[in-house]
């Protein structure tokens, strides 16, 4: 059995990795703030990840979500 070398991966086949790993990688950023904001208070899933892309990231220290009768909501005066 001889050596071969492995042919080196095509460019298309390297832009959709790196474009896998930079998709990954902001997702992971997204959920890293979506969580914040359900620790302030707010549901998970759709809530905490509108809010994190709305308030363009994690919340501050007086915003957070509050319990109503509807679920809970969003307010500029957390003081959970």
């Amino acid at each position: 059995m001889t050596d071969t070398e492995r042919p080196a991966p095509t460019p298309w086949i390297r832009r959709r990795t790196t474009q896998a790993g930079i998709v990954l990688l902001l997702f992971l950023i997204w959920s890293l703030a979506a969580r914040q904001w359900t620790d302030k208070g707010c549901d998970a899933i759709p809530q905490s990840y509108v809010l994190s892309v709305t308030h363009f990231g994690t919340p501050g220290s007086t915003q957070g979500c509050e319990t109503e009768p509807g679920g809970p909501a969003y307010t500029d005066d957390y003081d959970g």
